[in-house]
């Protein structure tokens, strides 16, 4: 009965990590078009935040951020860091039709996936996007390279409805990218505490990552 309650009340405070099955609040606000974003900003292996509108759940989320993604691109852009000989290379690329997608790796309640940008921000006819901002590791392509390859290491791994940090049998969105970087010999500590819950939220994650001075901001887009 507690691990039903815990993944309850989890999917309720952290669902900012999916949202397509989120309460919705019907706002009037203006909103990031998916033609307002210049995507050759992007590399391969930034990380990047999101602040949505439009979810309850958003109110029970610390911070200003709500999901974190780790950003791949189009086929170029990936192909720029990633060596075609590395195991996966082919996991990634398969995801494309055309080569201009702009694919994301990230955790949401489907589990570790690759999806469009597009479908991972809900930019569809009415956009729920209010702010994004990217940071780049300062680390050269070998790292990223490993980074990337531990973060797909968890491809299919289902999320983590309870929120245990303490365990990487399943993982939410800011959890995927901590372990990733844990594997590189990246630590970091920072959590929010979410109801006697200990959660790395999207915010905790990029804060650390500056203070560390590990990363370089790239850019924020905001409405």
């Amino acid at each position: 009965m507690k691990k039903v309650l815990c993944a309850c009340l989890c999917l309720f405070l952290l669902s900012g990590c999916h949202q397509e099955k989120d309460q919705k609040v019907s706002l009037q606000e203006e909103t990031i078009a998916y033609g307002d974003i210049n995507f050759d900003q992007f590399h391969c292996g930034d990380i990047i935040n999101l602040q949505n509108i439009r979810y309850l759940s958003n109110l029970a989320i610390p911070g200003r951020w709500k999901h974190s993604l780790i950003y791949l691109g189009s086929l170029k852009q990936v192909q720029e860091v990633v060596e075609s000989q590395h195991s996966y290379y082919q996991k990634i690329v398969k995801h494309f039709h055309t080569g201009e997608e702009k694919l994301v790796l990230d955790a949401n309640s489907t589990g570790v996936k690759i999806r469009t940008f597009q479908e991972m921000a809900n930019l569809k006819k009415e956009s729920y996007l209010k702010a994004l901002t990217c940071y780049r590791l300062k680390k050269d392509n070998q790292f990223i390279q490993s980074f990337i390859e531990k973060a797909m290491d968890y491809y299919d791994t289902p999320y983590d409805f309870e929120m245990n940090t303490q365990d990487d049998s399943a993982l939410y969105c800011s959890e995927l990218i901590y372990r990733a970087l844990q594997k590189n010999d990246i630590e970091l500590h920072s959590v929010s505490e979410v109801l006697n819950y200990d959660v790395i939220t999207p915010t905790d994650l990029i804060d650390e990552l500056q203070e560390k001075n590990l990363v370089e901001h790239v850019l924020i887009l905001e409405k």
